[in-house]
């Protein structure tokens, strides 16, 4: 057989292996047969068959089991094979036809042969190997390695590909920002592992609320993005609160049942737009539907962006206003209803601003309440305020005086809560028995598992709870029993209406009888009038805060306050 015609055949072999086909050696094999004229051709190794043509699965068999022996002839059903035999790695090829035997310049081609097909395994191996690792290198590099979704890259690709086509009739593209509420609170109270449990979750919870034509990522953390085509307003925001409602089903992770909630801000999109643009406009419409409380959806108006602006300067300004010790505790005193004696204050939080002036805490806290400024505002309040508290306490017959501070939702989470107020109590030597830290009763059993972690820890330091704006939430007073609660305020809204709303003095009455028969103290807050005070009196309120018996003041100015009323005590006890 000719050189030429004997490399010819060689890159048949070669040319028949290609990395986009699945029969490959089959291919291979084939050429072999055909090149030598052979009806019979196989690869197989002790495990069995590999490739075969020609022969029946019983004829393969025999063949495996003849393997060591390697003979010349082999008597198939169809007659005498006579074989040739050659080695490809730990496997064996074997040639066979009913004519003539093989030559012996045949035998050294199907050798070559069978040194070309191994030559050919072993690059397409290394090419399949190198092309599964590119792709999970691709896979890794554009998608989420906890939940498996897209992640930002993919999804501002895949965006950007659906702005760049014409809408097909009213269809157009829409964009559902997620976001889980209070999810560091899940991670702080829980643990990590807890909170990358949750996020698998509505990662599956997503996918199982869209159409498969929709596109779910993760974009960070807590994020999450829907990416679909609605023809109506009406069919996203059906999207959204349906996405809102199997969020909200809560999940056992570790024992532990988590309770938790989503903020979706939506926004549409325009053929033509960035997809990185249309991203914020949702992202802007998520902080909106933060704004209106958990569990909540939002749409993007233009209007939102100067809002979003205003947030993020109002943001700054206060972490230069806690750094620069602008913040200031503002204190409203509390009286005993009965005899009018005063018992304590409560602090309250003042922005002296650099340039605006003083601001009421309707200007900041909601601001501050969105971010982690709160904790900073809360706990400073609080420091200022103890140390004060711990110097008037030392004035003659004014011992008994006592604090109530507020704490935010986001402080009550905060992970070394008892800690830090630890160190408050220690560094301005106020009783922590003086203490009273004022939450709402929403806080108190919205997780309820997070939420008996640190106030137990509270409770060990000795400090004790008020619940603020008591009646406008859902308490069970089973947590009323089990937690340090000493005081319910009566939520002022419910003291406007005493005279002229016969339905709000029932309210007050029933909350004050609730409060009685729990052995709690009663405080009934917003008293501007001495009607109001009067009313509240009668149904047996202890204690009244309102502009009636003074409005927060600063340190000085409730000093003076203090000292007045001490001499006036005195005066009275000699006269």
């Amino acid at each position: 057989m000719e050189t030429s015609w004997s490399l010819h055949l060689l890159s048949e072999i070669l040319s028949a292996f290609s990395t986009d086909d699945p029969d490959n050696l089959r291919n291979a094999v084939n050429r072999v047969t055909e090149a030598v004229d052979a009806e019979v051709g196989a690869i197989f190794d002790r495990d069995g068959i590999t490739c075969c043509i020609g022969l029946s699965p019983r004829e393969g068999a025999r063949l495996v089991e003849l393997a060591d022996a390697r003979p010349a002839e082999v008597q198939i059903r169809s007659g005498t094979l006579h074989t040739c035999w050659a080695t490809i790695g730990k496997e064996q090829l074997v040639v066979g036809r009913l004519g003539d035997p093989f030559d012996v310049e045949e035998r050294s081609l199907l050798r070559a042969m069978a040194r070309s097909i191994e030559l050919s395994i072993g690059l397409l191996r290394a090419i399949s190997a190198e092309r599964h690792a590119r792709d999970e290198a691709h896979h890794d590099a554009t998608h989420d390695a906890l939940t498996g979704l897209p992640n930002r890259r993919l999804v501002l690709e895949g965006l950007n590909q659906a702005l760049a086509r014409e809408p097909q009739g009213q269809m157009q593209q829409v964009v559902l920002f997620i976001d889980i509420d209070r999810f560091k609170i899940v991670n702080d109270a829980h643990g990590h592992a807890a909170g990358d449990q949750l996020l698998i979750n509505v990662a599956r919870m997503l996918r199982e609320s869209v159409r498969e034509s929709d596109l779910v990522g993760r974009l960070s953390g807590d994020e999450f993005i829907v990416i679909s085509q609605t023809a109506t307003v009406g069919a996203a925001t059906d999207l959204a609160q349906r996405i809102i409602e199997a969020i909200r089903r809560p999940i056992v992770v570790a024992g532990t049942e988590l309770s938790h909630s989503a903020s979706i801000g939506i926004a549409f999109g325009e053929t033509g737009q960035e997809a990185h643009a249309l991203l914020e406009n949702a992202d802007i419409a998520m902080y909106q539907a933060k704004s209106r409380g958990r569990g909540h959806w939002a749409i993007f108006q233009e209007s939102m962006r100067a809002e979003a602006r205003e947030r993020l300067y109002l943001e700054g300004e206060l972490r230069h206003a806690i750094e620069n010790g602008e913040i200031e505790s503002f204190y409203q005193p509390i009286y005993r209803l009965s005899d009018r004696s005063l018992v304590g204050f409560e602090a309250l939080a003042r922005w002296r601003h650099r340039q605006l002036g003083l601001l009421p805490p309707s200007a900041f806290i909601p601001q501050a309440e969105a971010s982690e400024v709160i904790v900073h505002i809360d706990l400073e309040v609080l420091n200022q305020a103890a140390g004060a508290m711990a110097r008037w306490q030392r004035i003659d017959g004014l011992a008994d005086l006592r604090l109530s501070s507020n704490l935010s939702a986001r402080t009550l989470n905060e992970a070394r809560l008892q800690q830090r107020i630890a160190g408050i109590l220690d560094s301005s030597e106020l009783a922590p028995g003086s203490l009273y830290l004022e939450i709402t009763e929403t806080m108190l059993v919205d997780d309820i598992q997070s939420t008996t972690a640190t106030i137990n820890g509270l409770r060990d330091l000795g400090v004790r709870l008020a619940i603020d704006d008591f009646g406008t939430g859902y308490s069970s007073l089973l947590y009323l029993k089990r937690f340090p609660v000493g005081v319910l305020k009566i939520d002022h809204s419910f003291v406007d209406g005493l005279v002229t709303n016969p339905e709000d003095e029932m309210i007050a009455g029933a909350i004050i009888s609730l409060a009685k028969a729990l052995g709690l103290e009663v405080v009934a807050e917003g008293v501007e009038t001495e009607d109001q005070r009067r009313i509240v009196a009668r149904l047996g309120s202890d204690f009244g805060q309102g502009y009636l018996f003074g409005r927060p003041q600063g340190q000085k100015e409730t000093l003076r306050l203090i000292e007045d009323y001490a001499s006036s005590r005195r005066h009275h006890s000699h006269a």
